[in-house]
């Protein structure tokens, strides 16, 4: 032994790395696992802590999933964090509820809260500013394969374009 304590925290989000388990509820009330019950080949998770931030995670989402439209191997989860206080709580339902309207029947179990300890959120997938989204594509196995935050510049959605579809280029038949 090296003396070092054990500890339970996940190890922080990299690429390379597999994506720290994220346990969500949909605002269909559906319970999901991520990566476990990710579908697909490819899987963009974005994930916010400020209502503020969904015009950027809109920013990467809306495209990517526009361009794999088509594409049942590819799956895009839009996650947001909110607080486990009573507060953060109804927040959550709000957010249910105002979201539920917006969202297509067929993308609601992809739009997801977290009522959970915000900051071991922040350590578990490497946040460092909470103002921003913060965007990870994973593959068929859960591992991180690109990541950014912020919003997305053409550069960045370009780049994030190319890295899914090099993951999904091998598996083609």
């Amino acid at each position: 032994m090296n003396g070092t304590a054990a500890t339970t925290e996940p190890v922080p989000a990299a690429i390379g790395r597999t994506f720290p388990t994220l346990m969500a509820t949909s605002i269909t009330g559906k319970v999901v696992t991520l990566p476990d019950d990710a579908r697909g080949d490819a899987s963009l998770v974005v994930l916010v802590f400020l209502e503020s931030a969904w015009p950027m995670a809109e920013s990467w989402s809306g495209p990517f999933a526009g361009a794999f439209t088509e594409n049942t191997r590819v799956t895009t989860y839009l996650v947001a964090v909110v607080g486990d206080s009573l507060i953060g709580g109804s927040l959550a339902e709000r957010l249910h509820q105002g979201l539920r309207g917006g969202v297509p029947p067929a993308q609601q179990d992809r739009v997801l809260t977290i009522p959970g300890d915000i900051e071991r959120c922040r350590r578990a997938y490497a946040i460092d500013d909470p103002s921003l989204a913060y965007i990870y594509l994973l593959d068929g196995r859960g591992i991180i394969r690109w990541m950014e935050k912020g919003t997305a510049t053409p550069e960045g959605l370009g780049s994030l374009l190319d890295a899914a579809r090099a993951m999904l280029e091998p598996l083609r038949e």
